[in-house]
């Protein structure tokens, strides 16, 4: 075996595990342990000489070597009485003492050759001990008293001649020879643990680099990303107010023809309202994705009917799944109740799986099957979306929830898409407490399982139940607030809506989509003059657009509020991101999601009118 590891291995043994955890007091333990071992067999040349030249040796000769070998029994004691480690280095350091006084004593006096080992002693007593205050006091204490002792015996009379001085000559250099290599040899071990520390110190230092370089990159990243959100936030309102435009007359124009019998026309004007759709849905999809790697996507948690929720996603999935010849299937198993979900986010998640099966599947099946359990004290939803398309390999299914992740490149070229439904879709059931599982094999299809934590009370009647996507409603006293104040705006005949908005190309189509559903749509692009209207005209209700140069619809959502007149007409929101929340906060009743189109206007418009009959009217206070 290797000597030096040999020698590790013995030291290791004699330190106590207890007294290995701190690494000053291991580095204290090892220098006390090494001192022992060694000291004793370095010395005994001093010993030996002194038995064949004093003629006398006995007794002080024995006490010396006896006191020269007490070192070693203090290592098995040190091995027994950890905590008593203290007590033994300062016992060692006495012993020390009293060994060199000793030898001096009966061995030249102050002329001795031993003296010189009496520096050790300091040397020794820190290394053991550290340099606290006790220490010190210790080491100044027990120095002070062994030289005090000494000068007194001188006092008192003459040294013991056991060998005369000039005889001495071998055992001063035995002496100073052995003294030097225990000096060297501690010496030598103290640098390679300053060496060590050292090592250390530096280690901890380019750790400290590291970190300094990893902290400014994390600042730049979050700069960075700061950044990419407000450019995605920007570019998504520069692309939404154009794709808001080409939607709504699409729309229009695809009544007309419809009306006007004109057919060559229906197909194209479908076509252009089908790509702007799927335009505005990646440019949604971006935009959530952005909110929630920001950490800034809000849930609107509400009571939901599982029931209605799933036949909304039917009728708006089934046209998707005939599409390629697939037959479409939803199984309800026993009573599903209600949750407390956000709805849109849940309806999102679903109708994306039920969007990708019914694209990779052809001739063949969907089933949508929902299932309420019990589990682990409480009740889960699980929705599972199973199809007999393509299916997805083990190897592929590894990536599949990642953004912009796709099966492979060839399916992308068959398929399209971006890759970012999946993704989005597991994030927002992550966010309501579940998650999205999939199983699936290559050519036999897949199943998408949405798992969700969910609540069996029964949901409070809501009159804007119907507003399917349209209007964010309300709930409990908002919600009758609500219908109490439109109840007692309008007039007997044609409701009048005052709509407020700074892009006129979207006040034009908003006009023509509510003129439609026989209401007074009273448009205006300066929200500066939009209190004066409303105190004028005195509308069943205002649509309030919130991004607006200058004063936006929150500086005159502030003022409607404030003014007698207007502050109890209804004020619906019109907005691209679902504020709701920051809405309710500043005293709107809702919001009405853009892009504008038929459903959403006759949807808003009969509930207006629903809520408007359940009361009777009373007049405005002026």
């Amino acid at each position: 075996m290797d000597p030096l590891a040999l020698f590790q291995r013995t030291m290791a043994w004699f330190t106590p595990q207890e007294l290995q955890r701190d690494l000053h007091t291991r580095k204290r333990v090892q220098m006390f342990v090494m001192s022992h071992m060694f000291g004793p067999i370095i010395a005994t040349p001093i010993p030996l000489f002194l038995w064949f030249a004093d003629p006398t040796p006995m007794p002080h000769v024995l006490i010396l070597a006896a006191s020269i070998y007490a070192f070693w029994p203090f290592l098995a004691l040190l091995k027994l009485f950890p905590r008593a480690y203290t007590q033994l280095a300062m016992l060692s350091v006495l012993n020390l003492t009293f060994c060199i006084l000793w030898g001096t004593y009966n061995y030249g006096g102050t002329s001795s050759p031993f003296l010189v080992w009496l520096v050790l002693t300091p040397l020794l007593a820190f290394m053991y001990l550290g340099a606290s205050w006790t220490a010190r006091i210790f080491v100044f204490a027990q120095f002070t008293l062994g030289l005090g002792a000494l000068y007194i015996f001188y006092l008192l009379g003459d040294f013991p001649s056991h060998i005369p001085v000039e005889n001495m000559v071998v055992a001063g250099v035995l002496s100073a020879l052995g003294c030097n290599i225990y000096v060297f040899m501690m010496a030598a071990y103290y640098s390679s643990v300053v060496d060590s520390q050292s090592e250390l110190i530096r280690e901890v230092e380019r750790h400290q680099e590291t970190l300094k370089a990893l902290t400014l990159a994390k600042d730049e990243a979050e700069r960075a990303n700061g950044a990419k959100s407000e450019f995605l936030a920007k570019m998504s309102h520069e692309l939404r107010t154009p794709l808001n435009a080409v939607l709504g007359y699409s729309e229009i124009l695809l009544e007309d023809a419809e009306l006007d019998g004109r057919g060559e026309q229906i197909a194209d004007l479908q076509k252009i309202s089908a790509a702007g759709k799927h335009l505005l849905a990646m440019v949604n999809d971006i935009l959530d994705i952005s909110k929630i790697e920001a950490g800034k996507m809000s849930l609107h948690v509400e009571t939901v009917d599982l029931d209605l929720l799933i036949n909304e996603v039917e009728s708006t999935a089934r046209p998707l799944a005939i599409k390629n010849a697939n037959s479409f299937v939803v199984e309800r198993h026993g009573e599903l109740g209600t949750i407390r979900c956000d709805a849109t986010k849940l309806r999102q998640a679903i109708f994306n799986l039920l969007s990708n099966a019914a694209k990779f599947t052809h001739n063949g099946s969907i089933t949508l099957s929902i299932l309420r359990r019990p589990e682990a004290g409480q009740e889960w939803i699980e929705i599972a979306v199973a199809d007999t398309g393509i299916g997805i390999s083990a190897q592929q299914q590894k990536a599949l929830f990642n953004n912009f992740a796709q099966a492979n490149p060839k399916i992308a070229a068959v398929y399209g898409g971006t890759g970012l439904g999946l993704s989005l879709s597991q994030n927002l059931c992550r966010l309501m407490g579940g998650q999205i599982d999939v199983e699936s094999e290559l050519g036999k299809g897949s199943c998408f399982t949405i798992r969700l934590p969910a609540q069996s009370e029964e949901a409070a009647h809501d009159p804007l139940a119907n507003v399917r996507g349209a209007i964010v409603p309300l709930h409990g006293e908002h919600v009758q607030d609500f219908n109490d104040r439109i109840s007692g705006t309008g007039s007997s005949e044609r409701q009048r809506l005052l709509i407020i908005d700074d892009d006129r190309n979207f006040l034009e189509v908003a006009e023509r989509l509510f003129a439609k559903e026989g209401v007074t749509p009273i448009c205006t692009d300066a929200p500066q003059s939009a209190l004066q209207i409303a105190r004028t005209v005195k509308p069943s209700a205002i649509f309030l657009d919130i991004l607006m140069p200058g004063f936006d619809g929150w500086d005159v959502l502030a003022a409607l509020k404030a003014d007698p007149i207007t502050r109890d007409i209804p004020v619906l929101m019109i907005s691209i991101l679902s504020e709701r929340s920051k809405a309710l906060a500043a005293g709107a009743d809702g919001i009405l999601l853009k892009p504008l189109d038929g459903d959403k206007v006759r949807t808003a418009i009969a509930s207006l009118k629903a809520a408007r009959g359940a009361r009777p009217p009373r007049a405005v206070n002026e």
